[in-house]
């Protein structure tokens, strides 16, 4: 993984050079810059990741991908090791490459005269452009472009950009098509996915970790990495007296877990508060909330050296973790709604995983996103994932694990992470005391379509500013759809 950062049009690779300083936290061991023709590549490592060969045609990249059609010993598809296999996809199958990959990922290619960028279908991995007259500017956050005078974009997920036609939409959409009639064999597949699945992802590193919150998604995560190592380290963070806390250590007391817990105070999460908004990128009030305790799970655990992370989020978009679905008039309805939450938490969720963590510039992985799995959650009916007269959120991967979990663990009800981890109150309560009524009667509308929703918005609305100053970057900024 690594900050990505390129220019067509411009051989000067000072410019391309000024955008990866912005974002060194991406991958402090190491940047690399790459004339072309007519542009430069540029990335940031961390350290140990990637190649930087050949030169005919030259490729950067963030992410970890896997090609499909190549088997390693689970039968399953191989890692990419470097971009010399990405250039040989490239090579073979040309724009079609991008069919080829499983996982997150921002690409560039250089071929000659011509520049190729792509993003993942879900748009996992962050990406932005700008175009700054002829010169067409990328970048993997916002605050690598924000120096420039001109407007910021969002590089569409499942889309490339290609000099001669540009951007091109290569993913339609997920499909429906259900291809499992018996619950029991759903049941069973989706956990035998999510156990290859993670496999794949941490079979071959010495010292993974994962994050634990102790609900649904993060325990069935530490419950498929325990058939695949015999000990790892899991992460759980919260402010006194977080249920999160004490149902995590449940969960590493049950799996035998290298348990690492971190204890914070509401003065602590109020202070990271501006570095937390930079990082992330966003004002949307829940997403800076729950950001607060990504923040200090993620920096708990790069502080015991793992090598990468494994993280819950996905879960809810794919098997219905949210409680106002349970109040949708049809399962149609609750279907396209789940479309909907997966196709855009790339700004929202999936966005504060990436950046939370590259704030200390620690890999991470998200299993659930993998693309068997989120082909295998859209096949399936719905009441499946809503079951029963009261239905129970999550409820084929609540008894695809329910054998391997206590019971207060398989059947606890969703929180939210800021609300398990018991900041939600206090941290409201403290920041609103900053902003009158008067105040925020005459600040909350910030544009035609934009209107911050409370106080604490207004509070870190008014950071993002300082940090932010651009008009245009409103456009990228995703909103919390709900907050059940």
């Amino acid at each position: 993984m690594s900050g990505i950062a390129g220019v067509y049009e411009d051989d000067d690779p000072g410019l391309v050079r000024d955008v990866l300083k912005k974002m060194e936290h991406r991958g402090p061991e190491s940047t690399r810059i790459y004339k072309a023709p007519k542009g430069v590549l540029g990335c940031t490592r961390i350290k140990g990741k990637g190649d930087y060969s050949p030169k005919e045609v030259i490729a950067i990249s963030d992410g970890r991908v896997v090609v499909e059609g190549k088997k390693d010993s689970s039968g399953y598809g191989q890692w990419v090791k470097g971009n010399s296999e990405i250039i040989e996809l490239y090579n073979k199958f040309g724009k079609e490459c991008v069919h080829y990959f499983n996982g997150p990922f921002a690409i560039a290619i250089f071929d000659g005269e011509n520049i190729f960028v792509a993003r993942d279908p879900l748009g996992l991995k962050p990406l932005y452009y700008s175009n700054i007259g002829e010169k067409f500017v990328f970048a993997s956050e916002i605050k690598g472009l924000a120096q420039f005078d001109s407007e910021i974009k969002t590089f569409p997920p499942g889309h490339y950009y290609h000099s001669e036609v540009g951007f091109q939409e290569y993913f339609k959409g997920v499909s429906h098509k259900q291809r499992i009639t018996s619950v029991d064999k759903g049941v069973k597949r989706l956990r035998n996915l999510l156990i290859k699945t993670v496999k794949r992802r941490i079979g071959g590193i010495d010292n993974p970790g994962i994050y634990l919150s102790g609900g649904i998604d993060s325990s069935t995560i530490v419950a498929a990495a325990s058939k695949v190592k015999e000990v790892i380290k899991t992460f759980a963070v919260g402010a006194k007296g977080s249920n999160d806390l004490e149902k995590a250590r449940l969960v590493a007391d049950h799996l035998g877990t290298d348990h690492y817990e971190y204890r914070y105070t509401v003065e602590e999460a109020l202070e990271i508060v501006p570095e937390v908004i930079y990082q992330l990128e966003s004002f949307d009030q829940y997403l800076v909330r729950s950001s607060i305790a990504n923040y200090f799970v993620g920096r708990l655990a790069k502080e015991t050296g793992v090598e990468l992370v494994l993280c819950g989020e996905g879960g809810d978009e794919l098997f219905g973790g949210y409680h106002y679905l349970k109040d949708m008039q049809s399962l149609a309805d609750i279907r396209e709604e789940l479309e909907v939450l997966t196709m855009s938490g790339h700004s929202n969720g999936f966005q504060r995983v990436d950046r939370m963590n590259m704030a200390h510039s620690l890999l991470y992985d998200m299993p659930f996103m993998d693309k068997e799995i989120v082909k295998f959650a859209f096949s399936i009916p719905v009441k499946w994932k809503l079951y029963g007269n009261k239905p129970v959120e999550k409820w084929i991967l609540r008894k695809a694990f329910e054998d391997d979990l206590p019971d207060e663990i398989i059947w606890r009800k969703k929180a939210k992470f800021f609300e398990g981890s018991n900041t939600t109150d206090t941290i409201k309560s403290k920041i609103e005391s900053f902003i009158s009524d008067k105040e925020f009667k005459k600040e909350k509308k910030i544009s035609d379509d934009v209107t911050l929703r409370s106080k604490e918005e207004l509070y870190y609305y008014r950071i993002f500013r300082e940090y932010y100053p651009h008009r245009s970057i409103l456009d990228t900024i995703g909103r919390t759809r709900t907050v059940n």
